[in-house]
Order: structure tokens, then sequence, then C-alpha cells
């Protein structure tokens, strides 16, 4: 009998693997197209961006907010920031993407967003890699601390899937709330140290301020970069906490919705 329901359970976890990685080619395809285009996209979109801060900022300053390189502060926020809007915006459309294949008993909701957040994972690794190997050639980083460096990219990850997964559901139920999160959304890098350090911001707005999980993940991604800075308003423990809660609250909606969301809108 053990044995029976060992090779069941062999057998069931073998097709999952197989169904997640048929969805990962798919969602390849589907998102990057056959051609080289489709992937250099990828990484110019963060590159465009900083090169526009980059600019803009040095234009008006001649010091940047940490270290001496413009490029080096802007490119260190947003790619953290990054990491985490890049992932929960393709998560929350990872059910709706693959919607004809739901009518697959086989085929999960689970399944699309694990293929999403791999793919997205090894995305942004890539992305990452040749953004901060392109900027090495004209900034000198000195040592790398891959410690935080992982550590924000890992919490970026999961904070971004957990808030990705719940907006499946959400956005599934109310197109309202769908486009009032895009505008409540929209700005985020505003308020997240982006361009600009949180100690530098006043008390009482200071505090305010720490209640964003962004900072924290942007802070704890520039100690990689900057030795010397400690970035003592991170708190650890509470951005990991979250991050892990949204993702556990995110897959408890999707539990309860399944049969919702394999409904069309």
């Amino acid at each position: 009998m053990t044995y029976v329901y060992s090779k069941t359970l062999t057998d069931s976890v073998r097709q999952q693997i197989s169904i997640i990685f048929a969805l990962i080619v798919r969602e390849m395809t589907t998102r990057y197209g056959t051609k080289f285009g489709g992937y250099m996209w990828a990484v110019l979109d963060p590159v465009l961006f900083i090169a526009i801060l980059t600019t803009v900022f040095s234009a008006i300053a001649h010091v940047p907010p940490l270290g001496r390189s413009f490029l080096l502060f802007f490119a260190t926020g947003y790619a953290s920031f990054y990491i985490y809007r890049s992932t929960a915006d393709q998560v929350a459309s990872a059910v709706e993407a693959n919607r004809a294949l739901l009518n697959y008993p086989v085929v999960r909701p689970f399944d699309a967003i694990i293929s999403r957040v791999l793919l997205q994972a090894a995305t942004l690794f890539v992305v990452n890699l040749l953004l901060f190997g392109t900027i090495s050639i004209f900034v000198e980083f000195g040592q790398l601390r891959m410690g935080p460096i992982l550590t924000a990219s890992a919490i970026g990850l999961t904070l971004g899937a957990g808030v990705g997964i719940s907006n499946i559901v959400w956005f599934h139920l109310s197109s309202t709330y769908q486009h009032i999160w895009g505008v409540i959304n929209r700005p985020a890098f505003m308020v997240s140290g982006v361009f600009f350090l949180p100690e530098s911001i006043p008390i009482p707005y200071r505090e305010i301020l720490m209640w964003n999980p962004l900072v924290h993940l942007v802070g704890i991604f520039r100690m990689g970069f900057y030795p010397t800075y400690r970035a003592s308003y991170v708190n650890l423990p509470y951005v990991i906490g979250l991050a892990v809660f949204s993702v556990v609250f995110g897959l408890f909606l999707v539990w309860l919705f399944d049969a919702r969301l394999r409904e069309p809108k």
C-alpha cells in the first residue's frame, strides 16, 4: 500500500513539473516572441528609465545623495524597486493570460502562478546582470556585498509575487479595483527612496515613510553596493514578515476563489 501511494505521489509530482515547464515555455513565447528584440525590451525598460533619471538629476545637482555617481545611485534604487513592481504586474495577469488552459482539469491557477514567478525570477536575474555589468564599465563599484543584494532581491520577488497573487483575485472580482490600483500604484516609486535617502526626510514624515516596505527593500539593496552605507532605518523582520504574509494570504485567496477564477470575467 505504501509503495503504491509513493508511486502515485511521484507520478503526480512529475506531472505537475511537466505542466509548469510547459507553461514557462508558453509564457516565454507569448511574452517575448521568437525574436531577439522581445528579450532586449525587458532590459531596455529599466535602463532607459535610469538614464532619464541620471540625466535630469545630474543637471540639477552636482553630487548624488549617496556616493559620487548618479548613475549607480539611481540604478540601485530603481532596480530593486523594479524587481517588486515587475513581479507584481506579471503575476497579477498570470491566470488571465492562461485562462484557456484552465479548462483542462490538470491545469490549476497555482501552476500558472508558479510558472510566472519562476520565469520572472530568471528574467530579472539576466536583466540585473546585464544592467550592472554595463554600469560597471562606467562606474567603479568597489567591493560588492552579495548578502544584502541577494536578500533584497529575494524579498522583492516574494513581496511582488504576494501582491500579484492577491491581485489575481481582486482584479477578477472587480474591474473598478483594478483601475483604482493602477492609479494608486503608479507613483509608488516616488515614495520608495529611489531618488532620495530616507535619512534626509524630516520627522514625522520619515516615520510615516517607514511603513512603506519598498523603502526598506531599496535600503537593503543599496547596502550591497555601498559598503559604508548602513541604512539603520531598515527593519528586516517587518519587510520579510510582510512579504511572506502577502504570499500566504494571496495563495489562500486563489484557493478560496479557484472556481471563480476559472470563469471568464
